[in-house]
């Protein structure tokens, strides 16, 4: 491991774009990075997965170290924050995957009528339409609230979020689509003609 004095220098000539610094500096200071990416993660696949991110968001932003404080403890941070946003992708990767798996498993009953086809898939179509406007955290919280039936207080806890802030979203995505469904005509009763 080189010295802090040695990686000082060499991120001073990776920020002025000295390419065999900015390599030297990645090499020197990729062990370290795998060790605490392990450490935080608890997995050495995701630590190879953690540490190749930091190097490059290192790599991407080494213009941007200041040099107020130590160049291992800012790239700690960004390890951190990697580990972070790694355990949150995977996270939301088991959710979808567990949800695919229960609707996979749900057995839904076949529709007689082919107008009734027609009528659930318009609606379908509405509905993703109408979700797709929504931010994506609105319609998170509203997925999970009111279409996989969590508490708020669930949802709040598997989105790491605080339960107020929860609320708030799932009102406004909920204020949302009852306009966009009021202002189609929807929810007031159908016109026939």
């Amino acid at each position: 491991m080189l010295s802090d004095e040695d990686i000082l220098e060499l991120t001073d000539r990776a920020r002025k774009g000295e390419r065999e610094a900015l390599g030297r500096l990645a090499g020197a200071l990729r062990p370290l990075v795998c060790r605490w990416a392990l450490v935080m993660t608890g997995d050495p696949h995701d630590a190879e997965d953690v540490a190749q991110t930091v190097l490059m968001r290192m790599l991407e932003s080494i213009e941007g170290f200041d040099g107020r404080s130590r160049v291992t403890s800012w790239v700690y941070r960004i390890t951190r924050n990697a580990s972070i946003d790694h355990r949150r992708r995977k996270a939301r990767d088991r959710r979808l995957a567990e949800r695919a798996e229960r609707l996979a498993r749900a057995e839904t009953p076949r529709l007689r009528d082919p107008l009734d086809d027609i009528e659930m898939e318009r609606t379908m179509r509405l509905v993703r339409t109408l979700l797709g406007r929504l931010p994506t955290r609105q319609r998170e919280v509203f997925d999970l609230v009111d279409l996989q039936a969590l508490t708020p207080k669930e949802a709040a806890r598997l989105l790491e979020m605080n339960p107020t802030t929860l609320r708030v979203h799932l009102l406004r995505a909920r204020r949302k689509l009852r306009g966009e469904m009021l202002a189609r005509g929807l929810g007031r009763g159908e016109r026939h003609e």
